[in-house]
């Protein structure tokens, strides 16, 4: 996964709030000593003589050492995939507007070289500075979110250095000729099918996908829901309208009672009904996402034949584990590119600090969650945890990691049942181990 400055920041923002909490542990984390081990009366120690005034000074002025988060790692991975959902979620918009508008600076200096009787080299720096505006804005806002063709990322571009040549050389076919290039470029940047592949909002290609599976794998589908309000998008590996390289193609199916599947991906026809598949979910049942958050399906006849047929046997999974003290929470769910109606929910807050979400999974008597040994993912020890749903017995796995805390896999089927309870998470971020190992 590349870092972006969006990651560097997470981490540095995940670093500072430690220096604020003190050290604190997760089911397999290190927590401060406060006292020799086993609880004993306290060592004796010799006295030492007061410090002198330069070591009083040099002590007061010393830098505190930092007190290192449990899964500082994984923290600041699952903050920085926060993070850039809530990019999409909130500035995308704004962004792609400010970019269109700093685009069409270009074209303003472009009429003016259209009309101009001779071109000289002050037309070659109005020109330079137009395109260099555009540079500096999409390395500003762009970049850290999508792939950047270059001559859209640098402002001495292609077009400005071949301008330059037409007017030193006085070869006004060249610089006809490129004023001509450079006009179709950035009518095309600022259309609608170019953005709505390379600057695309649904589905995300590029670095959110490499933070959601940074091991290199181009056959996951993530989608992304906000606890907050009802944005979706979803993060895909090819940079088309399909996944050109597979022939698979990513869409949406809605269910009759309004819930949706956003990770189904497969070769079909257009339009594409439920009614059409034959492939249907293994064990008779499937997650999708509606207005009350993920639900699991489940057929209600006895002999399947069509997916119309699956209805909800249990809505708001993540329910009883959502924390009001969150700043903002996001609901996965992660599927493969096949034929099956494969998908794995994970429910991540973020806190304000690593204290709120410590406090926010800290055992307490009014709680829904229950607490229930551990179980072992990718180095890591994660809680088994249950609630009640609705009279039914929900299991789960939770993992708080600094700020984060991430719900995964709620189900009615009890961990002892699940043994391959993993198996769907490989190659996403929690399956990287902690550094080091």
């Amino acid at each position: 996964m590349s870092f972006t400055r969006r990651g560097v920041l997470a981490a540095v923002a995940l670093a500072q709030s430690s220096l604020l909490g003190g050290c604190f542990g997760d089911s397999d984390g290190t927590t401060a000593d406060t006292g020799p081990p086993g609880g004993g009366p306290a060592a004796t120690t010799t006295e030492t003589p007061a410090p002198t005034t330069a070591e009083s000074t040099a002590t007061s002025t010393s830098t505190p050492t930092a007190t290192p988060v449990a899964h500082a790692d994984l923290a600041a991975a699952t903050t920085t995939i926060l993070s850039e959902f809530e990019w999409f979620r909130t500035e995308y918009d704004a962004a792609i507007r400010r970019f269109q508008t700093t685009v069409n600076g270009v074209f303003g200096v472009l009429e003016d070289l259209e009309t101009a009787d001779q071109l000289t080299d002050s037309d070659v720096t109005a020109f330079r500075e137009a395109t260099t505006n555009v540079a500096d804005y999409v390395q500003a806002n762009l970049v850290d979110h999508f792939e950047v063709v270059p001559p859209l990322r640098v402002g001495n571009n292609v077009f400005a250095r071949d301008l330059e040549r037409g007017v030193t050389r006085g070869d006004e076919d060249m610089q006809a000729t490129t004023i001509s290039r450079a006009r179709v470029f950035y009518q095309r940047v600022i259309s609608t099918p170019y953005l709505e592949n390379e600057f695309s909002r649904r589905p995300v290609y590029g670095p959110l996908y490499d933070m959601l599976v940074p091991d290199g794998s181009s056959d996951r589908l993530v989608a992304l829901a906000s606890a907050e309000d009802g944005f979706v998008t979803w993060a895909h590996p090819d940079r088309t309208e399909s996944t050109a390289t597979d022939g698979v193609d990513q869409h949406t199916h809605e269910f009759p009672s309004g819930h949706r599947t956003y990770t189904h991906a497969h070769s079909h026809s257009t339009p594409h009904s439920l009614n059409e598949h034959t492939n249907e979910p293994q064990y008779n049942e499937l997650y999708a996402y509606g207005d009350d958050g993920v639900a699991l399906l489940e057929d209600t006849t006895s002999w399947r034949e069509r997916l119309d047929d699956f209805e909800p046997a249990l809505t708001g999974l993540f329910g009883p584990a959502m924390s009001d003290d969150r700043e903002y929470g996001v609901t996965l769910m992660i599927g493969t590119t096949d034929a099956n109606f494969t998908a794995e929910p994970l429910y991540l807050e973020r806190f304000a600090t690593p204290e709120a979400a410590r406090a926010a999974v800290a055992p307490s008597a009014d709680d829904p969650v229950t607490a229930e040994g551990t179980a072992s993912f990718a180095g890591r020890r994660w809680d088994r945890v249950f609630y009640d749903l609705d009279g039914t017995t929900i299991y789960a796995y939770r993992f708080r990691a600094g700020a984060a805390v991430i719900t995964a896999l709620p189900s009615d089927i009890s961990w002892e049942r699940r043994p391959e309870w993993t198996s769907g998470l490989g190659s996403t971020w929690i399956a990287s181990p902690p550094d080091g190992q």
